[in-house]
């Protein structure tokens, strides 16, 4: 049998890969690069791991504090240490809406398989910023430095800090920052009890989402985070984060 076709010009192989990664690019930039049902093949390495924006990152972390006072986050400066902190960060997965949280640590989505298949907490040390000064006497700046903690593994001065400011929170912040700081100890079934008494703010579905997720409860973690995504601007990563999720 003859074969009358002819081979892929090499221009043609180069063309069609620059596409591909241009399409995976823009998918990236929007916060939705995971790869659909339909593709049956992904080149190897199109999506890297990448730096972390401090900007970015910086008002998606000071974005659960708004809900205590009316300032924006532009009024809240960085803690020292910040960009240090951020380039020193490895991959998250499964990132828990928070404060102090960002979903820039979620720096390569082709990873998110990893949310199902974690058995441990966050155990990552950090350099941690000298961030007691900072925050002292400032509600915004405590809870911040409340996520720093956690996303240095320092488990003991997260959970000192937030008995100390418990009193002045509401109850809808105290039990979501105690889901966040279970869940990145690694107990997740103990972070949804505590998710599941917050009512309907964005980060209480976003992260009863999550944790559905984690724990192999598809269809509740579909409704709830498409509920989150509804509520959370699309100006913020939260939003791009939690559609993300729903295609893990």
């Amino acid at each position: 049998m003859n074969n009358d076709s002819k081979p892929l010009a090499s221009n043609a192989l180069g063309e069609l890969f620059s596409s591909h990664l241009k399409q995976q690019i823009n998918l990236f930039e929007q916060g939705l690069a995971a790869p659909s049902c339909s593709e049956t093949v992904i080149p190897h390495g199109t999506i890297s791991d990448v730096g972390i924006d401090p900007v970015p990152a910086w008002k998606d972390s000071v974005f659960p504090t708004l809900k205590i006072k009316t300032a924006s986050s532009s009024s809240i400066p960085t803690p020292p240490g910040w960009q240090s902190m951020l380039s020193s960060l490895p991959p998250l997965f499964g990132i828990p809406f928070a404060c102090g949280h960002f979903p820039q640590a979620l720096r390569n989505p082709m990873e998110l398989p990893k949310l199902i298949s974690e058995e441990s907490g966050w155990t990552n040390i950090l350099p941690l910023p000298e961030i007691e000064s900072w925050s002292k006497g400032n509600l915004q700046k405590q809870l911040i430095s409340l996520g720093i903690y956690r996303l240095a593994g320092k488990h003991d001065q997260a959970n000192s800090l937030l008995s100390t400011i418990k009193e002045q929170l509401d109850n809808d912040i105290f039990h979501n920052e105690m889901g966040a700081t279970y869940w990145t100890m690694g107990d997740h079934s103990k972070a949804l009890k505590f998710w599941e008494k917050l009512g309907d703010e964005p980060f209480a579905f976003f992260n009863r989402g999550l944790a559905y997720l984690r724990l192999g409860r598809e269809k509740l973690a579909s409704e709830q985070l498409q509920n989150a995504s509804k509520l959370i601007p699309t100006s913020s990563g939260w939003h791009h984060l939690a559609n993300l999720y729903q295609s893990v």
